[in-house]
């Protein structure tokens, strides 16, 4: 994925709508991408997607991305 910018047009990770980056910050080292339809996502390290945030804490990012960490997601895939 190219750099990531202020204002930059991006397909959400967590609700699939294309939106705009409102704004970026540090945490501790990692990016963190708060974009216009309210959700902060990550850049996965592996596939360069974005993806939501799972960080339980607001100074540190952990990306979440269901292709590449499906076991991130076991506990959402057994409420369906």
């Amino acid at each position: 994925m190219t750099e990531i910018t202020q204002g930059a047009a991006v397909k959400c990770g967590i609700c699939g709508k294309e939106t705009t980056v409102q704004f970026i910050t540090d945490r501790q080292g990692t990016p963190a991408y708060d974009l216009m339809c309210f959700h902060r996502n990550a850049v996965c390290s592996k596939c360069g997607n974005l993806v939501k945030d799972a960080s339980e804490d607001i100074h540190t990012v952990v990306p979440a991305c269901r292709d590449c960490n499906p076991e991130m997601f076991a506990d959402e895939d057994d409420d369906e």
